[in-house]
């Protein structure tokens, strides 16, 4: 089989409180927020958008003593200053911090792990991150 080279347009996420994640992501991405329903919140670009739909009963992952299924990564400039902003803005930062420094986690949302990387290779995950040059966010 030959490849597509297929990009990704669009992620959707299932939440509690889809307003909240997408006030998160656009804080963090810049990324228009294109609608507000009661059932679901879009933000995105003309090349790509994030969906955060609300599940009845959702509970997010107990991490790390859970499995995540699925993360993110950001590149931003400034991890220090990014992690900073984030707190300020009513993330938390958790004890347990893997890695050895080579990123921070922090709380999008109760519950919710996203860990910026200083700018150092890295490909991440939240329970691996090496890779590529440039600070990372890990969601």
């Amino acid at each position: 089989m030959t490849t597509l080279n297929a990009t990704v347009s669009c992620s959707a996420w299932n939440c509690d409180d889809p307003k909240a994640m997408a006030d998160f992501y656009h804080q963090l991405t810049g990324w228009q927020i294109m609608a507000v329903e009661d059932t679901h919140t879009m933000i995105g670009t003309e090349q790509q958008m994030m969906v955060f739909a609300r599940q009845d009963g959702f509970k997010a992952p107990n991490w790390p003593a859970d499995t995540l299924t699925f993360h993110l990564d950001f590149r931003v400039e400034d991890t220090e200053a990014a992690g900073v902003q984030l707190v300020k803005a009513g993330r938390t930062k958790p004890d347990f911090q893997p890695g050895e420094g080579q990123w921070t986690v922090l709380w999008t949302l109760p519950a919710s792990p996203c860990a910026s990387a200083p700018p150092t290779p890295t490909a991440c995950g939240v329970s691996s991150c090496r890779g590529r040059a440039g600070a990372a966010l890990c969601v």
